[in-house]
């Protein structure tokens, strides 16, 4: 099989070949990276408060088997409602061209009705992806900082960034932002282990993008809850929590019985 690298100099043409050779190589490449990737999003996608405005950054989101890039930054206005909102991002499908498959991506706040029966998240359609959510009271203001790792959960006037539908190695993915600064949240502990250490500076070397299932192994070693494919990012978070409780106390990792073993010597 022959591959042709364009020379893009003065006075070079670009033939057809060429061309298709370097429009294969775009798609073949991101295709062949995230093809053991669950749906939703891979990379990108950082949220701020700009005002009255959601700020979406430039990220890449994987929908089926394709995948869609938002190539620059992205505001969505909001307003105060006291209720739930939930920022999505939709994508639809258009094949009524003969020449390309289009792949439209549309924002919009979503706010769930309790009394009309829907879940929490809200319902969602095929292709259907959460961003982030809040709850801003009216002569409030939105913020998307915060002033620990627990306060990520906050249920008013904060970015909640813990639901945020992620992709990742062979499945579902927690989101970047969460894994993340869990592990600055262990490193920041006084009583830290080599196996606390080598998990965060993991999470940290790759910015975030871990299997589920090797946080799944160290929360349940760290604190024994079972944490298997069904189980949604708030479990996580939940564990997590608990993981900085037991690293704060000098605790190494869940023993059976419910406390640290001790060992008598005698002489």
């Amino acid at each position: 099989m022959e591959n042709l690298y364009p020379l893009f100099e003065r006075n070079r043409v670009l033939k057809k070949e060429l061309l298709w050779s370097l429009r294969d190589y775009t798609f073949v490449h991101v295709q062949a990276e995230y093809s053991s990737y669950g749906q939703g999003f891979l990379k990108g996608w950082d949220i701020k408060v700009q005002g009255g405005e959601v700020a979406v950054g430039p990220g890449l989101l994987k929908a089926g088997r394709f995948i869609c890039l938002l190539t620059e930054e992205t505001q969505i206005p909001f307003e105060a409602s006291d209720c739930l909102q939930i920022l999505k991002i939709r994508v639809r499908i258009d094949r009524r061209s003969p020449d390309y498959i289009a792949y439209l991506m549309e924002f919009y706040l979503d706010k769930p009705d309790k009394e009309m029966g829907m879940e929490v998240g809200g319902r969602k359609e095929e292709f259907e992806f959460e961003l982030c959510r809040f709850h801003l009271r009216r002569g409030a203001k939105l913020r998307d900082t915060y002033t620990c790792f627990q306060d990520m959960i906050t249920e008013y006037d904060t970015v909640n960034l813990i639901h945020g539908d992620w992709g990742g190695p062979e499945g579902k993915g927690a989101p970047p932002v969460l894994v993340m600064g869990f592990a600055r949240a262990v490193l920041g502990q006084r009583h830290v282990s080599a196996e606390d250490q080598g998990l965060a500076y993991l999470c940290l070397a790759r910015k975030g993008i871990i299997a589920r299932e090797v946080l799944a192994d160290y929360l349940e070693r760290k604190v024994g809850t079972e944490l298997g494919a069904a189980k949604g990012n708030e479990e996580y978070f939940d564990a997590m929590c608990q993981a900085l409780d037991a690293i704060g106390r000098g605790e190494d990792g869940k023993e059976k019985g419910g406390g640290r073993r001790r060992r008598i010597l005698i002489e």
